[in-house]
């Protein structure tokens, strides 16, 4: 191998006659507010030691001053083309750096030879004409639209490298507006960054060393994220006359993964891998940390197949990552929508936190999967199902669930519909067998159920079961109720709803249960003595007596009108469909244990209908 180290400064980097290409390796433009501020705090502090507003601004002057070293930088020259292999975030700023000079140089008449000096180190003749030093791929327009236009404003839709150009070029304007604030000092500064600004270029004249040097390069440096060494890893095997097919797919798919969240890049890869290889939790947890380097162990190597594997790396990149990652996208995004195209329960799941739900629809999934949109409906329907009895039944230990999970990734691997829903059946009841440590068939048991309520569920679901039984309601009769993301998630005092006792913690209702405070305790917890409110109706009838709570309760959720006589009197959709499902709804003058007991009884048939 051949390394050679030359000294350059930012007018000899930009002045290279092509431009450069960002090698695959490179992550995207990281770089934010916080490291372009250090790097210009560092800038100015060197700049500022020297500078002497009486003297005239010159080379021999500028000479003089201290220089400033920005580190090395790692280059490979391959047909004709300079790729950067280790650098392009600080070259990257450099650039917009010089971008805004430009800009500011350019509003001087007297230095007007000044602006169009640096404005060749912004783009520069090439023997294809002019070009931008750093326009590499998408990232030409983005300099241009900078370069034409200093009040440029990036598209929120664009991909994470043009997103960070944007917002640092916002910082750089900032900054060089306050600290260069007349023409003798906007001349020194850029005179001094274009000459006395160094880097250090170390060439690598061996193309198939390059993976090797930038894998120790960020051994050491600012740690990559797993996503971003698994790229270096697969597209390094590929020939580098072949990239440019595989390339371009890898980073649609990584740039539509980041729009959604850059962290949402390394989960896609650990849940893909889980879903299609692992079978245990113990298996399970050897991809939370480096999975980019669990897939390349033996054990994982003989299935996974990607390991000095240029054919499979290929056939990878091409098959599973193009529709897995796709579908992962849709997936996340469809999540946020009550009227998702794959109906609602993607997105109860996703209200409940509940994010491995893609876990089992991308290992049910094959790839351009015929059955995809019956497969993503009925997992999801049935992974709501699946939490909420669990959950209703009083069966639910996060970690059984979590076993539960991965057991089932296994068996739903590649399987069609029929055999998804017979099996995802069959999980449930095991599940509520072994927590209740007997063996069911049936999981709609009134003895699971009827002691459901606050001393056994958590706010969040309880919120949750009672938007859902609203919900269903409203479905069934027409009639309105609140937005349902405002009724399960929202506890602020506009719009939000909290979980309300029916009966108020007084002596007057003590003595509905002969001042047994435990009894009492135990009933007015339970569901049927449960209801939303909206935050400041729950804080003004709070201490309320039943009789004057009842008056809240008519403009309010539809579970909290049937305790009020008008909606037996005008609402005719609602006693068809109080009389069709045969669910008792009626009002009560007293509302003592009996009357919760009968609550509790419609709740548990309302379960039945809305989990069927």
């Amino acid at each position: 191998m051949s390394i050679l180290p030359q000294k350059c400064n930012v007018t000899s980097i930009f002045s290279t006659g092509r431009p450069y290409s960002i090698d695959f390796y490179q992550r995207d433009f990281k770089w934010k507010r916080e490291h372009i501020k250090k790097l210009l705090e560092d800038l100015f502090y060197r700049f500022n030691l020297d500078y002497n507003e009486e003297l005239d601004n010159n080379e021999q002057t500028i000479s003089r001053y201290d220089w400033y070293y920005l580190n090395t930088y790692v280059t490979n020259v391959y047909n004709g083309r300079t790729f950067i292999v280790d650098g392009q975030q600080r070259f990257t700023s450099l650039t917009l750096i010089l971008i805004k000079l430009y800009h500011l140089t350019k509003s001087y008449p007297e230095l007007s030879n000044l602006s169009d000096y640096i404005s060749d180190r912004i783009a520069g003749k090439t023997p294809t004409g002019r070009e931008y030093w750093m326009g590499h791929d998408n990232r030409k327009l983005a300099l241009e639209d900078l370069y034409l236009n200093d009040n440029a404003k990036h598209n929120p839709a664009s991909d994470i490298s043009i997103r960070n150009m944007y917002q640092n070029y916002d910082t750089i304007g900032q900054e060089l507006s306050e600290q260069l604030e007349d023409a003798h000092k906007l001349q020194a500064f850029s005179l001094w960054f274009l000459q006395q600004v160094m880097m250090v270029q170390i060439e690598i004249s061996e193309t198939k060393d390059v993976p090797m040097v930038f894998e120790v390069i960020n051994d050491r440096g600012e740690r990559l994220k797993p996503y971003e060494v698994l790229k270096g890893k697969l597209l390094g095997q590929i020939a580098k006359e072949e990239i440019d097919t595989y390339y371009p797919v890898w980073q649609e798919h990584v740039y539509d993964i980041q729009n959604i969240s850059e962290d949402y890049v390394d989960d896609f890869f650990r849940t893909f891998f889980r879903s299609k290889y692992v079978e245990t939790h113990a298996e399970y947890r050897e991809f939370d940390g480096d999975y980019h380097k669990t897939i390349y162990e033996p054990k994982w190597n003989r299935a996974i197949k990607l390991k000095r594997n240029a054919t499979e790396v290929k056939r990878f990149i091409t098959n599973d990552f193009n529709y897995y990652a796709d579908l992962y996208v849709r997936i996340m995004a469809e999540s946020q929508k009550i009227d998702s195209a794959y109906r609602p329960y993607l997105y109860y799941n996703d209200i409940n936190g509940q994010d491995r739900q893609v876990l089992l629809i991308l290992s049910a999934c094959t790839i351009n999967d015929e059955k995809e949109k019956e497969k993503v409906e009925l997992i999801s329907r049935l992974f709501d199902k699946h939490f909420s009895l669990l959950q209703l039944t009083n069966s639910y230990d996060s970690n059984s669930f979590t076993e539960s999970l991965i057991a089932l990734s296994g068996e739903l691997r590649n399987k069609s519909v029929d055999e998804i829903e017979a099996t995802y059946h069959t999980q449930i009841i095991k599940d509520i067998s072994e927590a209740k440590g007997i063996d069911i068939d049936n999981p709609y048991d009134w003895n699971f159920f009827k002691d459901a309520g606050r001393l056994t569920l958590g706010e969040k679901f309880i919120r949750y079961f009672f938007t859902r039984a609203d919900h269903f309601i409203a479905a069934e009769t027409g009639l309105a109720t609140a937005d349902f993301y405002n009724m399960a998630r929202n506890t602020g005092p506009v719009y939000g709803f909290h979980i309300e006792h029916i009966l108020a913690n007084n002596d007057e209702n003590r003595n509905l249960f002969n001042n047994d405070d435990e009894l009492f305790r135990i009933e007015r917890n339970r569901l049927g003595a449960l209801l939303l409110l909206r935050g400041k109706d729950n804080e003004a009838s709070r201490n309320e007596p039943f009789k004057n709570k009842v008056k809240t309760y008519a403009g309010s959720l539809l579970w909290n009108q049937t305790l009020h006589p008008d909606l037996y009197h005008n609402k005719k959709r609602f006693i068809e469909f109080n009389d069709r499902y045969k669910l008792g709804f009626k009002t009560y003058e007293v509302f003592d244990q009996e009357a919760i007991n009968e609550r509790q009884i419609i709740l548990f048939q309302l379960m039945k209908l809305i989990w069927p």
